[in-house]
């Protein structure tokens, strides 16, 4: 079994977020990456590729599923959110910008509905893939949305994560989660998005 690890993301100063506030969340997903650790070890679940993990959920005694999901869905969605946002400012382009305005008519409409969809939610926002369709959803707790229904999931895709706990914001924005929501689409990594629709592609 390897040791999964975090993904850091090097910090630059920027207009999303401040030194102290994404320190402070990197603090909460490297908890997150140790207590999965932990658990596999103690558990003696030998498994390479940290997506297999989601597969063993339901091969747990009940009283497990609700705890191990929990924490490997604190360590994925840490790790998607760290992944896609960006420290410099890029542009939605390619083939995911194609399926945005197909879905949404224009950028500035997905925007909005992003912003609307999440802006009064706690938990975690994505944009995931479902049969070929593009969607805005939310996952309550740490739920993943590769998660089945039965777990809190959607069977779907990630494309795109922001974390709406109060953890991932509060330093900077105190109660303006609209504007961390805002700041947040104007420092996503296009790139990280782009390749994570382009391997759902290779696999349809």
């Amino acid at each position: 079994m390897i040791m999964f690890k975090i993904f850091i993301n090097e910090f630059k100063n920027n207009n999303f977020l401040s030194k102290t506030q994404f320190n402070n969340h990197q603090i909460i997903y490297n908890n997150y990456k140790n207590n999965l650790n932990l658990f596999l070890i103690e558990k003696k679940i030998f498994l390479k590729n940290k997506l297999e993990l989601i597969d063993i959920i339901s091969d747990l005694p009940e009283n497990e599923k609700n705890q191990f999901s929990y924490i490997l869905g604190g360590y994925l969605n840490h790790e998607y959110f760290f992944k896609n946002i960006s420290f410099n400012k890029n542009f939605c382009f390619g083939e995911i910008k194609n399926k945005i305005l197909k879905t949404f008519n224009s950028y500035q409409n997905f925007e909005f509905n992003f912003i609307k969809c999440l802006q009064n939610f706690i938990g975690w926002g994505w944009v995931v893939i479902n049969n070929k369709k593009l969607c805005i959803l939310k996952t309550y707790e740490n739920n993943n949305p590769m998660y089945p229904i039965s777990l809190g999931g959607f069977n779907s895709v990630p494309l795109l994560c922001i974390d709406l706990h109060e953890h991932s914001y509060i330093i900077d924005y105190t109660n303006n989660k609209n504007l961390y929501i805002s700041n947040f689409l104007k420092n996503i990594n296009w790139y990280e998005v782009e390749n994570r629709y382009q391997n759902y592609l290779l696999n349809i």
